[in-house]
């Protein structure tokens, strides 16, 4: 028996989140933009988990011989991942440790429509769960602490050694990254840090993912792929940032430069073709095109660079297919991509997580939308962890790459009720 759907009076995507038990994915888009934010969806009484440190055991259960809804599984690829597909070191061990791969099989999916304001749940049963009340999210405790991977200094040494790399030819750019670790005075309602998250930060991506004593809490401007069931490939990758200013005249500055910034230009290109290269291992000869390049979109906290890559899967490749071969995203590795990570492990010391992997959906038709896990909190219990970096180039200063990880930054702050220069003694 297929899914079916059931219409039901409209009622907004955390509402609906506040009444789940047990483990459930919320994807809530918390802002529109021209190339997402249409759909929410929330997965729920989940019939099947997997956890694994490889894509084996998923790969067994994803098909591709039904609806968008019906065998769907919904979750995240951590980075770590990245050792099941190369050659590489393992990581130590990261203050919150998690799954390489957790993803949830819904009994129920409810699909919430921003621009019709529609909402469908598609179940395998007759009867559609008890309707919610409206969520009003609970006051949140304080931070009482908060540490890093790595200080200041050592993060901008770390930066030079890059830039040396990138020097000598061993690279073209590194995308270094810098752990954060804290603890709240109590724990706190998850589900409101993170409505508090999208209402600092909104963004086509937010996702909550409710898997036990853990939540991932994610509010990503960036798409890694999509993949509809005719085999339509789309990513869009983001590398270069400038920070927003209060000043109307400024923060139209702000933007104009970074459209025109070569620096932020040629960091967006080594991606372009990275993504380019690593789509056309899973896509029909010839099919790859950019679609656009050096886009500069305006967020609540940080103006971006993206282009827009297409494809066409070839016949013989899936979904699972496609995203083990761009796998991790390009936008959060550098290039060449094997010698960035190599180079980012040694340096950084610490196992990502779920940061710098994807959080998003597998559809039973062989379709998939994932988003790259930027802007997000990790957390369990009383504890959190988040995670910042920058593309590296030759022409970077380690400085400037510091500065920008503190404009990065500057929603997850305001989530924790933090000022804005929170991280700079650290």
């Amino acid at each position: 028996m297929g899914v079916s759907p059931i219409l039901l009076p409209w009622i907004d995507p955390l509402s609906v989140a506040a009444t789940q038990h047990g483990k459930f994915a919320l994807l809530y888009s918390s802002a529109k933009t021209i190339y997402s934010g249409r759909y929410s969806y929330l997965a729920c009484d989940v019939t099947e988990v997997i956890e694994s440190s490889d894509f084996s055991n998923f790969e067994k259960k994803l098909r591709a011989d039904g609806s968008t809804f019906d065998n769907a599984w919904f979750g995240y690829l951590g980075y770590g991942l990245k050792n099941a597909l190369e050659k590489l070191a393992p990581d130590d061990a990261g203050y919150i440790q998690l799954a390489k791969l957790h993803m949830l099989r819904p009994q129920h999916i409810y699909q919430f429509d921003h621009e019709q304001r529609t909402l469908t749940l598609w179940t395998k049963g007759e009867q559609a769960p008890t309707a919610p009340t409206h969520y009003t999210p609970m006051t949140l405790p304080a931070v009482k602490s908060l540490t890093s991977n790595m200080t200041r200094a050592q993060y901008i040494s770390h930066a030079a050694q890059v830039i040396e790399a990138i020097n000598r030819g061993d690279l073209y750019q590194a995308n270094l990254t810098r752990k954060f670790m804290g603890e709240f005075e109590a724990a706190p309602d998850a589900l409101a840090l993170f409505a508090r998250l999208c209402e600092v930060s909104p963004a086509p991506y937010s996702a909550f993912l409710q898997l036990g004593n853990t939540q991932i809490i994610s509010s990503s401007p960036e798409m890694f792929l999509k993949l509809d069931a005719s085999g339509h490939i789309r990513t869009r990758p983001i590398k270069g940032t400038a920070p927003r200013f209060s000043d109307a005249e400024k923060d139209t500055e702000s933007r104009n430069g970074l459209g025109k910034s070569e620096k932020n230009r040629a960091e967006n290109l080594m991606i372009v073709d990275l993504m380019r290269n690593d789509l056309s291992r899973s896509a029909a000869l010839g099919s790859v095109a950019v679609e656009s390049l050096f886009d500069v979109t305006t967020h609540a906290t940080i103006h971006h660079m993206s282009s827009t890559i297409t494809a066409q899967k070839a016949d013989n490749r899936s979904a699972l297919d496609i995203v083990r071969d761009c796998f991790p995203p390009g936008s959060m590795t550098g290039a060449p991509k094997i010698a960035a990570m190599e180079l980012c492990s040694q340096l950084e010391k610490q196992e990502r997580g779920v940061y710098s992997g994807a959080i998003g959906w597998f559809g039973g038709d062989g379709s998939c939308d994932l988003s790259v896990v930027i802007r997000t909190l990790v957390l369990q219990g009383s504890r959190f962890e988040f995670q910042v970096g920058g593309g590296i180039v030759a022409d970077s200063t380690p400085e400037g790459e510091l500065d920008e990880t503190y404009q990065k930054a500057r929603g997850i702050l305001s989530c924790l009720g933090l000022p804005q220069d929170a991280l700079a003694d650290i």
